[in-house]
């Protein structure tokens, strides 16, 4: 699984109510942090598990698809997400973020390898 994903929403996001309110995230004793405008995700042990980007605002028409091959209707938020190598956990955990997110503002989910 990558390290890296993107999601792609037609909407500003609330990460903050997204990752409060997963059920998925909620089951593993997570903390949550913010320094520099991301929103970082730490585990019971206080290991770092997964890092939330700001969110960008995409305006640019064709500029998804220039760098994901997806295209998506503009204006468009950008938000890169990138878990930890170790635990092993921390993908997984991104995977969940990135899901709770698309699932909440109608959004797709794309990795470095392909998209979703």
């Amino acid at each position: 699984m990558s390290r890296e994903l993107v999601v792609l929403l037609p909407e500003p996001p609330d990460i903050a109510a997204v990752l409060s309110n997963s059920d998925a995230l909620r089951d593993t004793a997570l903390s949550i942090a913010h320094l520099d405008g991301a929103t970082l995700l730490y585990d019971d042990e206080g290991r770092l598990l997964v890092r939330v980007a700001e969110p960008r605002r995409i305006e640019v028409p064709g500029e998804t698809e220039r760098l994901l091959g997806v295209p998506a209707p503009l204006p468009t938020w950008w938000i890169d997400l990138r878990a930890a190598a170790t635990p092993d956990t921390a993908s997984a955990t991104a995977r969940h973020c990135a899901e709770a997110l698309a699932t909440r503002h109608h959004g797709t989910i794309c990795t470095a390898e392909t998209p979703a």
